[in-house]
Formats: C-alpha cells, structure tokens, sequence
C-alpha cells in the first residue's frame, strides 16, 4: 500500500482550497485556510469515514478516527457530487492501511 496518493478539495473560496495526501504510512493535510499541516501516521489512527450528508443539522465530513490516545481529526467538506467516489478511494485506501497495521 506504498501507493502516492493525493486529494485535492476546492472550495468557492480559493483560501479554504485543502490538500489530503498519503504514502501508504502517513496522511498529510494541508491548506484548509490554516497556517499548519497536519501529518497522522496510520498507525495513530483507527477508521476513515466520510459523510457526504448535508441539511439543517448535517455538513459533508472527513473523519479520521484516532487511536491511542490520539484525537484524530475532523475537516467539513463540500466536495461536488463527481468527486465523491474519489474522496470514498482516498478513504479506502487510508483504510486498507490501517487494517493491515492493526
């Protein structure tokens, strides 16, 4: 799973454009209108999830779940519709990483 992989998620605002990359090891995530990135190895996480819910009590979200006294990470996202199956790969990918560390 060494695999380079990147996501890149656009927002109609250019300052909250944001950057998910992974090397089969770490996850690494920049922009999002932040002046840090931010660097999970998998094995500090426990579970991806993504949610592309939206409404009055609901925003699409990235989740990553950490794992030994970790807090993972939490980004709300609007991603277009055609990019959904891209963002549920890159989760898939983070996943099968994750599993087969643990």
């Amino acid at each position: 799973m060494s695999q380079w992989r990147e996501l890149r998620l656009r927002h109609a605002q250019p300052p909250m454009d944001g950057l998910i990359t992974f090397d089969g090891k770490v996850v690494e995530i920049f922009g999002f209108n932040d002046v840090h990135s931010i660097r999970m190895p998998v094995d500090l996480l426990t579970e991806v999830t993504v949610s592309f819910k939206s409404g009055l009590l609901s925003q699409p979200a990235l989740t990553f779940k950490g794992g030994k006294g970790t807090l993972g990470y939490n980004r709300a996202i609007e991603p277009p519709e055609e990019q959904q199956p891209e963002i549920e790969n890159f989760v898939a990918a983070v996943n099968a990483a994750i599993q087969e560390k643990a």
